[in-house]
C-alpha cells in the first residue's frame, strides 16, 4: 500500500513534538505552590514581621509574575529569594518609619503539645534576635546558606555579587553569630 497523505503511520514514526511551556498563569500557580514556604520563611528570617510577611510574599510573587518570561525554568528559587531580600529590606525600612507598635504575633494552630509549641516559639524568637544583630547584607547570605540550604554560587548569582564577596560575608556573619551565641546566658541555646 503506498504511503499517501491519509495513510496511517505507527506512532514511533511520528515527529517529535517539543513539550509545551506552561501558560504564564499556570507557571505562576506552580511557582507559588512550590516556593511559598521558602519565600515566607526567608522574609521572616530577614526581619519581616509576621503581620507583614503575607503581603511581602505576595509582592515577591507579583514581581515574579511581572518578570516570569525572563526567569529560566528551574531558576525560580534563586530569583524569588533575591527579590525577597530586597522586599524584606523595604518592609524593614517602612516598619522603622511607622509610629505603630507591633503587636504580638498570633499563635499558630498545631497538634503539638503546648510545651513543645512554647519551646519552638522561644527558639524562633531567639533565632530572630540573633539574626537581627547581623548586618543586612550578611544576614541575607547567612539565612539563604545556613537556613535555606542554597549554595554560595547560587546566592552570589541571585544577589548579583561576586562569589568571593558572598563567601566573605558568610564567614563574617558566622563569626558574628557565633560570638553572639557565646555571649548568651549558659544553657539558653542547648
Amino acid at each position: 500500500m503506498p504511503a499517501g497523505p491519509h495513510s496511517h503511520r505507527p506512532p514511533f514514526f511520528a515527529p517529535a513534538v517539543p513539550p509545551q511551556a506552561p501558560e504564564p498563569e499556570q507557571r505562576l500557580v506552580e511557582v507559588v505552590h512550590r516556593h511559598h514556604a521558602l519565600v515566607w520563611r526567608t522574609l521572616r528570617r530577614l526581619g519581616t514581621l509576621a503581620s507583614d510577611a503575607d503581603d511581602a510574599a505576595q509582592h515577591v510573587f507579583w514581581c515574579f509574575a511581572q518578570r516570569a518570561a525572563e526567569v529560566e525554568p528551574g531558576c525560580e528559587a534563586p530569583f524569588l529569594t533575591a527579590v525577597a531580600v530586597k522586599v524584606a529590606a523595604n518592609v524593614r525600612r517602612k516598619v522603622e518609619r511607622r509610629r505603630e507598635i507591633p503587636i504580638q504575633e498570633p499563635e499558630m494552630v498545631s497538634s503539638e503539645s503546648p510545651e513543645t509549641l512554647l519551646q519552638q516559639k522561644q527558639l524562633r524568637q531567639q533565632l530572630d534576635s540573633g539574626l537581627s544583630t547581623l548586618l543586612p547584607e550578611q544576614r541575607a547570605i547567612f539565612v539563604l546558606f545556613e537556613l535555606e540550604g542554597f549554595s554560595l554560587p547560587e546566592i552570589a548569582q541571585s544577589l548579583g555579587i561576586p562569589l568571593g564577596t558572598a563567601t566573605s560575608r558568610l564567614r563574617r556573619a558566622r563569626d558574628h553569630f557565633e560570638t553572639w551565641l557565646r555571649a548568651q546566658p549558659d544553657g539558653e541555646y542547648s
